[in-house]
């Protein structure tokens, strides 16, 4: 392999990680669902699901996703909360400032990281021409109750200011509800009446049929733009033969289904499913052929992203006697 065909493998969006963002019925029905609040009026809601499902991943890759009825793009900004030691509300906006790249030092009250989170947000929606915007709260479940109430006072600010921001909070399930159930009490009704009034919940692949939807966009994405497609690239001979990954959706879903029951997994998360699909197309089927792929490849392939591997329950316990 030459110097030059041996980086232009390496460039592929299939060899690094999280190159692409693929399509899946549940991220359209996240845009379905914020999109609903967003014309209805709502200040917020709440978005949870299990771990490694793609929330995440679905929540960075709302930008231009979400418009207006007249079709007019809305500024969607993205923060992710961290678990420290000392929760305060300053850490709040300080963790919006750093995701955001703002410009702020080691003494910056909490009032000076407000102020400067909420002059870009108004300064982007004037430049888009709006007066409206999304803020996503990612891994919301590292909150404490009383860190609610920064956002409670930058929905304040932004509401005088006569515009208005939709704040969605996403995080896992088990630890969101935790924290939910924490904040029934008339102390914390402000908070509910604001962002708890509208909630979805986010899934991976759950079906056959959503399988299949993803697996054939390996089979018309194209890298690059006027290049061939992802599996031609790795399998120029399959597909030349008019062979195609999505023809595998059935024997693939079977073989997962297997290990989904065998291990009570109740769906398949895009960042294990894209693991899976990319090690088929980048290296097993390459290496294994793809005229006679037998069902121990495919269950190889799924395993290999150690979706069913649950280390806690693995790891072995020394008990003192």
């Amino acid at each position: 392999m030459t110097t030059k065909t041996a980086s232009a493998m390496t460039e592929h969006p299939l060899l690094q990680p999280k190159g692409v963002h693929f399509e899946t019925p549940a991220f359209a029905r996240l845009v379905d669902a914020l999109t609903e609040w967003l014309w209805s009026g709502s200040t917020g809601g709440v978005v949870v699901g299990a771990p490694r499902i793609g929330k995440s991943w679905a929540a960075r890759s709302l930008t231009d996703h979400l418009k207006l009825r007249n079709g007019r793009p809305v500024p969607v900004f993205y923060t992710s909360i961290v678990d420290r030691d000392t929760k305060t509300i300053a850490e709040v906006s300080r963790r919006a400032c750093i995701d955001h790249q703002l410009p702020i030092t080691a003494r910056a009250t909490a009032d000076r990281l407000s102020e400067q989170f909420l002059s870009h947000v108004c300064d982007v929606q004037m430049e888009a021409g709006v007066r409206t915007a999304v803020l996503i709260v990612d891994e919301f479940d590292h909150l404490t109750p009383r860190q609610f109430n920064a956002f409670a006072e930058l929905f304040n600010r932004i509401d005088q200011l006569h515009r208005t921001l939709v704040t969605v909070f996403i995080g896992n399930k088990a630890e969101a509800f935790r924290l939910l159930a924490r904040m029934d009490g008339d102390e914390y009704r402000r908070i509910r009446g604001r962002f708890f009034k509208r909630f979805s919940e986010y899934h991976g692949i759950q079906t056959r049929e959503e399988l299949k939807t993803l697996m054939a966009q390996y089979d018309v994405l194209r890298f690059p733009d006027n290049g061939p497609t992802y599996c031609a690239h790795f399998l120029p001979e399959a597909v030349n033969a008019g062979w195609r990954l999505a023809s595998l959706s059935k024997d693939l879903w079977r073989e997962y289904a297997q290990i989904a029951k065998e291990y009570q997994l109740t769906s398949w998360g895009l960042e294990y499913v894209v693991g899976t699909l990319n090690t088929l197309v980048t290296d097993l089927l390459p290496h294994y052929g793809w005229r006679e792929i037998d069902d121990d490849l495919l269950r190889e392939a799924v395993l290999l992203t150690h979706v069913a591997d649950d280390f806690i329950k693995a790891l072995p316990v020394e008990v003192n006697r």
